[in-house]
This record gives C-alpha cells, structure tokens and sequence, in this order.
C-alpha cells in the first residue's frame, strides 16, 4: 500500500504458530502473527478505526496505546464485537481491540522460523522459553527481523525484541511481565489525491515515488505488569500497570495531486522529531455471592504526553507518473521549540451481571474525568475538562438451546486520533468525543460446530473532515448504521469457513452538510464488504492442509466535495500448510499467494487520499518447535 499508519509497525510482524482461521469465534477480525482473517481489523471495525478511538485491552486489563507491540510477546489480536463482547466489562461503543500476550508456559521451548516474504522480503524469528522446576515461574524471550519490499517500491526494515514473565504463586493466581521494543527504519509514506473528474490512470509497479531523502524511523517500546488472583468466597481482583511510547526521529510524506493523465505537481512535507508516551493504570475486582450473580468494579487512569514541532513543506514541482520525482533539495529542520498536548483521565466504575435461567443481563456504569492542557511555545497553555457519566448496558435471551437473542445499548468517551498527513494541521490530536451505540442481534448453532450470528448496529460520534481551509478536526456528527453476519465452524469434516458480511449506511450531519461543505455520505467507507476464508485438511497426507479466502468490497466515495468515487475491488488469496515432525521437532511449511488475480484499483480513504492494494504476492515459512 502507498500509505500507512504508524501502527502498522507493530502489524507487520513475522511468523505465526496458528492459523487465524481454527482460532476465529467470529468472522470480525482475528489476527495471529502475519496471518490475519475477518471483516474488521484494528483500523477498520463498523466503518470507525479502533486506533484512533484507542479501545485496547490487554489480558482484559485497560491499556492506552501509544506505541505498537511485537508479536513475540503476543499470542494473538482479537476484534470484540456483536455477540463476542457482551463478556467484556465496561464495553466501549465501536468495539474492542484485545490483545492477549503470549503465556511462557505454554510456549515451545524453542521456535525458529525464517521465511520469504512478497517482493522478495525475508524474515527471521527466534523465540526461546523456560520454566522452572516447580511449574511456578516461566519465561520467554524473542527477537524477529523482517527486511521488506512492498509493491510501492519502498524497502521497509524491522528490528523487534520481546520478552514476557509469569509467576503463579498459587493455582488461580498469576503476574505477568512483558517488554517490547520495535524499531523500524522506512523511506516515507505518500499519497494521492484526485485533481478533476476522474481518476488517476494505475500506477506502475513498483515505482518509488517519494524524495531521495525521504525518511521515516523511529522505535516503539511498551512495558508493563499484569496481575490477576481469584480469592476466597468468591472474591478476584486485577491489576495493571502499563507504558507505552513512540519515538518518531523523521517522518517524510510525499504528496501528488494528480489528474487522469497522470500530470499534476507533488510536494514533499518532512516532520520534526515527535513522541507520544503514556502510563496506564488499573485495579478491578468482583464478587460472585452465587454462580449466577457479580458484582464488579474498576478504578483506571491514564497520563498521556504528547511533544511535537511543526514541519516544513516543499514543493517539488510538476508530477509526471511516467517520469516520478523530480531531484530535489533536503529542506533544513533546524531546532525549535515544541509542543505538548497534555492527557490525565481518572474513571471508575461499577457493574452487575446476573442470569435468570434463561436471561442474561450485564450493566455498568462509569465517571469518568478528563483534562487535556495544549501548551504552544510563545501562547498561553489552552485547557478543556470533560466529566461525563457513560454507561453500557446488554441482555441475551436463549430462545432455545441453539438460538440466542441479544441487545446492547453503550456511551463511551472515544479518543478521535489525530489530523493526517495530507491536513494544514497535520499530526494534531483532536479532542475526545461522546459515542453512543446501540445493537440487537443473535446467535445460533446451526450445528454443534457451524456458528451463525447476525445484527443490527447504530452507532454515533463527532465527524472528522477538513474545514475550508484544509484543517482536519471534529466538525459535524457521524452515524453509522448497518447489518452484518458472521458464520463460523466446520461445515463438512475437515472443511472449517470463517465467513462474514456487514451492509453500512454512513452518514453525516451538522453545518458542513447544511452548508454543502461536505458529502452526506461519509468518505473513504464501502457500503458492502464480505469475505470468506477456508481451511480443508487434505485426507491421506497427513499434516497437509489447504486454505483460501476471498475479500470483496463495494465503491467508495472519494472527496466530501465530489461525487467521484473508487471502483469496488475483489482479491483472493490462496496457501497450504504441511506440518511434520522430525524426532521431537514439530515443523510447518507455509506457502501462501497473495491478490492471486493481481487485482489493482484505487481505494478511497477516510482522510480523502487514494490508495492501491499491493500486488500478487509470494510467502514462503519453514518453522520449528521443539
């Protein structure tokens, strides 16, 4: 892709022990390592990015994410909505993003993997585990390499280490240590956007189409302690104590303004230094006065720093497609003074869950305070404070053994992420804002291991866009409505689908519609989106299996200005996996060709650039456990 997040750091990872496919409840989004199945994924659940509303959970324990994780440390990236949320305390209105860390116990001794990656990449990943005598304390420590290419001609290079510690001083009781440390060194980010009424012609690939100098590195780094006991008479308490930060040393973005020749004019914006830091804490506990009943509570806070400097910007002159940047000068970035966006959140909360043989009912109710203090060198520091009650309430009724009902009705306090490349404002953290959600839906076990679930969503918060002058911030009120289906399990011996579907009306409203500033129907968010991905264990042979999966979604509108839009897309992906054991060594290839039709279009985006998928691809893993 021409564009990325910053968390993409941390997704990218190399190697994986299990498919995402055997370990989906749901087809809303799963990831394990590089293998990653599902409707939604972090940046995109419902048509809202769960990275700017920073909705994480770690181990179940609150979490602010600053920096990304490595997946040395991870056994997986769960996205938590519809029926698989109701579990969770204290639920946030555009679903959950929980990562669970990997457990020391449970882990190989050893795991080696190297592999191929698309384009000619290549990764490594070693992860070593221990236990002592006694079964109490156990240890693993990781390291994974991954020097990439993308089909946009840019040469990305990862370095991460990773290291986890538990104890169980009892049966029931546990304490957890993790440590992660990502540091990457890419060639910048650009991106494209549409000049008159129709788009761009298809890029080449691969092209490089960002400056000689170009740059984008920096580390991500995260630290924490995670702790869980279940007490007597029915009492548990939890814990946690989380750092997370982001240092950004350059971050280059290229931007091309290009008509449906390919002609247009390109201008380069280079970033100061940044970093983004934050502590999270939290302590809950609950009481079961009998199997059906809890009671439940949470304290939380979070500090959060934030220090940057404005960048510069450069016109690098007219943009040919067929000729690609032109030579251009490195601008200066001489010291200045910076920035800092100031965030201290303290909440609490409590909650009720109870089942009446056939009901379950769930309530919380939280307040929250919120302070953030902006600080501009030369101007006086600018300070807004929210206290809000916010709740979340949901109930299931089991019409029968097989078919469940449920409803949920929530209001959260959602961070908005931040201004994008592309804005005036670029790389400002806009304010928190109110979101509501409400959903209806159900479960049913079409067969002891085939899953089907359904529901009807509305959820509601503040709209980003861009006012006349090209300032990104909250200026109207976004409603998306929608349906969506899950189907998940074996359909016949050996065959297991994960398959899903989600129909979105995306709207906005407020005075940019009224004024016709902007589009009713929100930018960059495909009406329809659908996929299907398969796994057939081949009789015979064994260890030997099959997958496949299919990903299909509709047009999107490209500008709040225009009626253009980008054309549907439809990519398929094909692999097979051989696992074997060799003495004591458990062994897996991995085989894996990705967009296999090499389907190539625009893809609009919520921040009004267009975007590309990446060409077919080639993976290639061997991995061993012993």
């Amino acid at each position: 892709m021409a564009t990325t997040s910053l968390s993409a750091h941390a997704q990218t990872a190399a190697g994986t022990d299990e498919r995402a496919v055997e370990r989906a409840a749901d087809a809303f989004g799963i990831r394990i390592g590089v293998e990653q199945i599902g409707l939604y994924n972090e940046s995109q659940v419902r048509g809202f990015n769960l990275q700017d509303a920073g909705n994480y959970r770690i181990n179940d324990s609150y979490f602010v994410r600053s920096g990304g994780i490595v997946d040395s440390v991870l056994s997986g990236v769960v996205t938590r909505v519809g029926f698989n949320a109701l579990d969770a305390d204290f639920a946030a209105p555009s679903g959950i993003v929980e990562y669970r860390l990997r457990s020391p116990f449970d882990s190989a001794s050893i795991h080696a993997e190297i592999g191929l990656r698309e384009y000619g990449g290549r990764y490594y990943d070693l992860r070593l585990a221990q236990q002592s005598a006694d079964g109490r304390i156990a240890a693993l420590i990781g390291a994974q390499a991954l020097r990439g290419r993308s089909s946009s001609g840019l040469s990305p290079d990862y370095y991460r280490f990773g290291a986890v510690g538990e104890w169980r001083p009892v049966d029931g009781t546990s304490l957890s240590a993790f440590a992660s440390l990502n540091i990457f060194d890419l060639d910048g980010f650009y991106g494209v956007s549409a000049r008159g009424g129709a788009l761009p012609p298809k890029m080449k690939h691969p092209r490089r189409y960002v400056t000689h100098w170009s740059d984008h590195d920096g580390a991500d780094f995260n630290a924490g302690l995670i702790g869980s006991a279940r007490l007597d008479n029915g009492f548990d308490v939890a814990g946690s104590l989380i750092y997370s930060r982001l240092d950004l040393d350059r971050a280059d973005f290229t931007q091309l303004v290009i008509d449906q020749t390919g002609r247009g004019r390109a201008t380069a914006f280079s970033n100061r230094p940044r970093d983004n830091q934050s502590w999270s804490a939290a302590l809950s506990g609950g009481w079961r006065p009998s199997p059906a009943h809890r009671i439940y509570a949470e304290l939380r806070g979070r500090r959060t720093r934030n220090h940057f400097a404005p960048g510069v910007s450069a016109s690098l002159g007219a943009f040919d497609m067929e000729q690609g940047i032109a030579p251009s000068p490195e601008p200066e970035l001489p010291p200045i003074a910076r920035t800092r966006d100031a965030i201290d959140q303290i909440g609490g909360g409590v909650g009720y869950e109870g089942a009446f043989r056939r009901l379950r009912l769930k309530a919380g109710l939280q307040r929250t305070w919120h302070r953030r203090q902006i600080a501009a060198p030369a101007t006086p520091a600018e300070a807004t404070t929210q206290s809000p009650w916010l709740y979340d309430a949901s109930l299931a009724y089991a019409m029968t053994p097989r078919w469940t009902l449920f409803a949920s009705a929530t209001r959260g306090l959602e961070e908005s992420g931040a201004a994008p490349d592309n804005a005036a404002n670029r790389n400002e953290v806009l304010p928190p804002a109110i979101s509501t959600q409400q959903e209806l839906g159900f479960r049913g076990r079409l067969s002891d291991r085939l899953t089907l679930i359904g529901s009807l969503f509305s959820i509601e918060k503040a709209a980003p866009g861009f006012d006349a002058n090209n300032v990104y911030g909250l200026f109207g009120v976004l409603r998306h409505r929608g349906a969506e289906l899950s189907l998940v399990g074996e359909v016949v011996p050996r065959l297991r689908i994960v398959s899903g579907a989600v129909w979105l009306d995306a709207r906005r409203s407020g005075e940019p519609v009224r004024t016709g500033a902007w589009s009713k129907e929100a930018v960059g968010l495909p009406r329809f989106q659908a996929m299907t991905g398969i796994t057939y264990s081949v009789p015979g042979i064994d260890g030997l299996s099959l997958d496949g999966q299919i990903n299909h979604s509709s047009s999107r509108r490209m500008s709040s200005r225009s009626d253009l839009r980008t054309p549907a897309l439809t990519t398929v992906d094909v692999g097979l996996r051989h696992a074997f054991a060799i003495g004591k060594a458990k062994l897996a290839v991995r085989a894996r060709l990705t967009n296999l039709f090499n389907a190539d279009s625009w893809i609009a985006t919520r921040s009004e650039l267009i975007d590309r998928p990446s060409r077919r691809g080639f993976r290639l893993s061997l991995s061993m456990d012993v």
